[in-house]
């Protein structure tokens, strides 16, 4: 588990006193390119991007890296509490607020390199064991598309490598974390589009709406003078 906390515009790492005066807490995951951990620092895609926006709204944090399914469950229940990069889908819409857009991104299923598993529509690899990752957003896709052999494992690494070892004939992923797993030389290639989304810092509904109002903001005026730009091709 990795603990970042700011106030203001101060990054420090660990607790204390900035911790307990933060405004709003942070939860993401360790899904490259959008937020993982480099030399003891949070970074990635959307990462990046939360942080300016903190910093330029005014809005002191406390950020942690830590598994999906505990993000996702602090940012629905918790107070000022907001969690990223989160895929806006239909289902968690009412759920959140939103601050968007970080990236837009797709939805795929990849296979083993090599392996002959080839659907070319949705109703084709439905036939097949899918691996994805508890809470997840691609579990409720993956339902409403309807697929029924869902295979859940607690992050992301266990999926692939349970895909790698055979356990499950695709995964399911952004396509932006299948990228990051080509461009390690990961043996993965992908099969089949599911769908386009839209990823966000989803914050609970308990959350202080002059804050959200704030991020909003900020993150427009990121979009508008090219600095989303900028740290999207960071990580391109």
């Amino acid at each position: 588990m990795k603990i970042v906390t700011s106030v203001a515009t101060a990054l420090v790492l660990g607790f204390g006193a900035a911790a307990q005066a933060a405004d709003v807490m942070l939860f993401t995951e360790d899904y490259a390119p959008l937020n993982f951990e480099r030399d003891g620092q949070i970074v990635g895609l959307g990462a990046d991007q939360v942080f300016e926006m903190m910093t330029r709204a005014g809005i002191s944090y406390e950020a942690e890296l830590t598994q999906w399914s505990r993000a996702i469950g602090q940012g629905e229940r918790e107070a000022n509490t907001c969690v990223f990069s989160t895929t806006h889908t239909e289902e968690r819409d009412p759920k959140f607020k939103w601050i968007e857009p970080l990236a837009t991104d797709r939805t795929i299923l990849m296979r083993k390199k090599g392996n002959p598993i080839a659907p070319t529509t949705v109703a084709e690899a439905q036939a097949f064991r899918i691996g994805t990752q508890t809470g997840d957003y691609t579990v409720g896709l993956l339902e409403s598309q309807g697929f029924g052999n869902i295979d859940l494992a607690p992050a992301q690494a266990a999926t692939l490598k349970k895909l790698l070892g055979g356990r499950i004939d695709l995964m399911a992923a952004s396509g932006a974390y299948f990228d990051t797993l080509v461009a390690e030389g990961a043996e993965v290639e992908e099969v089949l589009e599911l769908s386009s989304s839209t990823m966000s810092l989803a914050c609970s509904l308990q959350t202080d709406q002059e804050l959200v109002d704030r991020m909003q903001a900020a993150l427009q005026s990121m979009i508008d003078d090219g600095t989303q730009a900028s740290i999207t091709a960071k990580y391109q």
